[in-house]
């Protein structure tokens, strides 16, 4: 089984770049791959594609995902965010949240070599995902967010701390994260950081590539440091 190293976990949102109101023009299929290439060129561990803004089995998904999976040419792991056939069709990981299907069918489902990651918001979670087959956890939402709509409560540090006490999987924090939070969230036993606005900027307002890439790196710095 393939895990990723210890640093930042990149979420390439559609959202976030404003892709729910492009999609009467042709998916931009080649922008998600160009941030996702900028991403792994900054140094993140992983990438996941996450299109909230398309239905399950979208073939968007499918083709979005298939050329992340080529133009990355395995130097991290491509990770499909819910949608278990894309990422059986594209041949990459898959992230699922509590309520996004069941990990133990969509292991056997999913290639043997890609990742699965389930999200947990409360450290009884966490202790019940210890007998799940997935290769990560997240964990969070760490900080407020607008990344997402979710009724979970905030948990902090204190409760990210717990949480990679009870976990002997490796644990992401999720949830609001910027730059300031690095070290912090390093410092508690984490194996990684996912994040989407502290690299891909403000909601309405999206980095260009190249300052999502430096963005990137100055997290992956931050972590390294």
């Amino acid at each position: 089984m393939r895990y990723f190293r210890s640093g930042i976990y990149a979420v390439l949102d559609g959202d976030r770049l404003g892709l729910a109101t492009r999609m009467e023009r042709r998916p931009p299929v080649n922008l998600l791959r160009a941030y996702a290439v900028a991403a792994a060129d900054a140094g993140a561990v992983a990438v996941q594609l996450r299109l909230k803004h398309l239905p399950l089995g979208h073939p968007t998904r499918l083709t979005a995902l298939n050329a992340l999976r080529r133009a990355l040419g395995g130097r991290i792991p491509v990770i499909a965010d819910d949608d278990l056939l894309a990422a059986v069709g594209a041949h990459v990981g898959l992230h699922l949240g509590q309520d996004d299907g069941d990990p133990q069918a969509a292991r056997a489902q999913l290639d043997p070599e890609a990742l699965l990651g389930f999200s947990t918001h409360t450290v009884a979670q966490v202790t019940a995902a210890q007998a799940l087959p997935v290769q990560y956890l997240g964990f969070g939402p760490v900080r407020a967010t607008n990344g997402k709509q979710t009724r979970d409560a905030v948990t902090g540090l204190d409760g990210l701390a717990l949480a990679v006490a009870a976990s002997r999987i490796p644990v992401v924090a999720i949830g609001g994260l910027t730059l300031v939070d690095v070290a912090a969230v390093r410092a508690t036993g984490a194996h990684a950081i996912a994040v989407i606005g502290a690299w891909l900027g403000p909601i309405g307002a999206p980095h260009d590539i190249p300052t999502a890439q430096l963005r990137l790196a100055e997290l992956v710095a931050a972590w390294n440091a």
